[in-house]
């Protein structure tokens, strides 16, 4: 075979290799971390291991400057200080309750219902896979986006920001939740041919309104009542714009029994 034969042969092959799969048509939901699928911020209740005189000038000066992750660093750094042991923080984190439901709304939509289901949360990686190999969760979600940490061969907590930007004034400068779910859900469709027909976003907090605003009018902004993210959605919904079909729950019970009722979803086979 001529050069330029084998050439057209291997263009050929590497657009036959990149031709679509056949798109899966699938539904998705995203999950915060703290007060939404747990029932306390884990941070918090980490943090509270201290001895209340124990701090330091560094982390006053860290949290007075919105420097979250950085003064949670801090407060490993404190916590092993005060020979607080690895075992310890792992065992409080497993103590931590869910919100009432969410361990059988997160096994009903990826065992029965068969979502994609992520977790994008400002916590970070060793707490959040501690608490789901705890409630048997961990192979119900195909991604967790958090801030990356483990223990250091003294025992030490170390956390450093999932990424760096400056771009999203809705979002702290360590994590962008809008980002990262739109960069996901295109990856899936580039990479996979897995397109969502409906995406749901659940979560609670302040920092839970950027991914919402970057929904489709198929998708569902689901908001815990009474805390932040409803309030701040329901006082400026006509300013900001919401696409996405708003749902507030109380409970994991609560938002299972909206969903199962929305006409969308209906399809026993998920598509429309």
């Amino acid at each position: 075979m001529s050069s330029k034969q084998q050439s057209s042969a291997a263009v050929a092959e590497a657009v036959a290799s990149c031709k679509l799969k056949k798109q899966q048509r699938r539904r998705l939901a995203a999950f915060d971390f703290d007060h939404t699928i747990v029932s306390q911020n884990t941070d918090t209740v980490v943090r509270d291991l201290l001895p209340t005189e124990v701090t330091s000038a560094r982390a006053n000066e860290l949290v007075e400057n919105d420097c979250w992750t950085e003064y949670m660093a801090e407060v490993f750094r404190l916590l092993h200080e005060q020979q607080v042991p690895e075992a310890r923080i792992r065992d409080t984190i497993r103590g931590i309750p869910e919100v009432p439901g969410f361990v059988r709304l997160i096994k009903h939509l990826a065992k029965r219902l068969h979502y994609d289901l992520i977790i994008i949360s400002d916590s970070n990686s060793v707490f959040i896979e501690e608490w789901l190999r705890a409630h048997n969760l961990a192979d119900c979600f195909v991604a967790v986006f958090t801030n990356p940490a483990e223990f250091d061969a003294s025992g030490q907590l170390l956390v450093r920001a999932h990424h760096q930007q400056t771009d999203c004034k809705l979002s702290a400068s360590n994590l962008c939740k809008g980002r990262v779910l739109e960069h996901f859900v295109i990856e899936q469709d580039l990479r996979r041919s897995i397109r969502y027909d409906h995406v749901f976003y659940v979560g609670d907090g302040n920092n839970d309104i950027c991914p919402v605003l970057r929904q489709r009018a198929c998708d569902f902004a689901c908001a815990r009542k009474g805390f932040a993210m409803e309030k701040h959605l329901l006082r400026n919904r006509s300013k900001l714009k919401l696409r996405a079909q708003l749902l507030v729950w109380k409970s994991g019970f609560d938002l299972m029994d909206q969903m199962l009722a929305l006409p969308q979803l209906a399809d026993p086979a998920g598509l429309k």
